[in-house]
């Protein structure tokens, strides 16, 4: 319990985590209120996703500046307890950003607009899957590419809309992670993948990117 409190103070003091969480309550309420109906708050919050990464650069790259992985394996020597730690950590921080963005978006639009409502349970629950899957698949990337930069560099483009791009001329591109649960947040969409498909695709990402970086996070030598 102990080690788990100082991950998550140490998570959220670091500024990607604070620039992730402040500006997902930013930045998806005032998309949906663009975009108006609670419709607008599901778009609003596939975008939001870009957050969740940032919340995993700083949670999880943070170990690879500085070397500062040499420091929290002296105080914590066992690799995998640490890292599960981490990522448990990472979901706290990332289920309760969705769910506060979601609640804040909700309210904005009744504010905005009149229409107070937040997403059917389904859709509510499957979004904030999709951002604590897309947090934990930037955190493997940062531990495989040792860079807290990586998940950034990676998935941010495809969030924005590469994947989309990739999408329109290569059937396969809507398996890509974040084009994966597109359906749960745009359900009108033509060509994606069906949502429940969609989850169980990330939900594979996740597993075939965090097993293996957990196996050389155990094994690699810290530089």
């Amino acid at each position: 319990m102990a080690l788990y409190a100082s991950e998550l103070r140490k998570a959220v003091t670091h500024p990607l985590v604070l620039l992730g969480a402040v500006g997902s309550f930013v930045c998806v309420p005032t998309v949906a209120v663009a975009l108006t109906a609670p419709e607008g708050l599901l778009r609003a919050l596939q975008l939001g996703q870009i957050f969740a990464v940032l919340i995993a650069m700083g949670a999880v790259g943070q170990e690879y500046e500085s070397s500062s992985l040499r420091t929290s394996l002296l105080c914590s020597p066992q690799r995998l307890r640490l890292l599960s730690v981490k990522l448990t950590a990472l979901a706290t921080i990332v289920v309760g950003t969705a769910v506060g963005s979601m609640a804040i978006g909700s309210l904005a639009l009744r504010v905005s607009a009149g229409e107070f409502g937040l997403p059917g349970p389904r859709s509510s629950l499957l979004a904030v899957f999709s951002w604590a899957g897309m947090s934990f698949v930037g955190a493997a990337l940062a531990i495989l590419g040792r860079s807290p930069v990586l998940p950034g560099a990676v998935l941010i483009p495809l969030t924005l809309g590469l994947s989309q791009a990739f999408a329109a001329f290569l059937p396969a591109a809507r398996f890509l992670p974040d084009q994966a649960t597109f359906a749960v947040f745009v359900p009108e969409a033509k060509n994606v993948v069906d949502s429940t498909v969609g989850t169980l695709v990330l939900l594979a990402w996740v597993l075939a990117l965090v097993i293996p970086a957990g196996h050389l996070f155990n094994s690699r030598d810290v530089r």
